[in-house]
């Protein structure tokens, strides 16, 4: 995992990319996994995983809001809004996404059933 991390962030920054390596990570396994050389199932587990543990990934944010209140008192509002934000351009990227993946999932399936059925009809 570490190495196919740092190939991608290698990959990323000698093609200089806008992004970052785990982006392009993101999208190589995305590759995979629609041309079928990945299995769904393979990742699943660790998917799963971090489903299971995503609370422990927010215990520093708690820790920092804890330590800096002042910040909070101050300029509260502006991270506030910020903060939303970046969840609400998240959540809308996320959503577009996953129904972009489903309609191609779809699409894929029915041209394969079609080929099918035409490969039918001629034998």
């Amino acid at each position: 995992m570490i190495a196919a991390w740092w190939l991608a962030d290698e990959a990323a920054s000698s093609l200089h990319l806008p992004f970052s390596g785990g982006v392009v990570g993101l999208f190589v396994l995305v590759a995979l996994l629609l041309s079928g050389w990945v299995r769904p199932a393979a990742i699943e587990l660790g998917a799963n995983w971090l489903l299971a543990n995503m609370l422990l990934f927010f215990i520093p944010l708690v820790v920092s809001v804890v330590q800096f209140t002042h910040l909070l008192k101050t300029q509260g509002l502006t991270l506030f809004l910020d903060i939303g934000l970046g969840f609400a351009s998240v959540m809308l990227a996320t959503a577009f996404t996953v129904e972009w993946v489903c309609r191609l999932e779809r699409k894929l399936r029915l041209q394969k059933l079609l080929r099918q059925r035409a490969a039918r009809a001629q034998a």
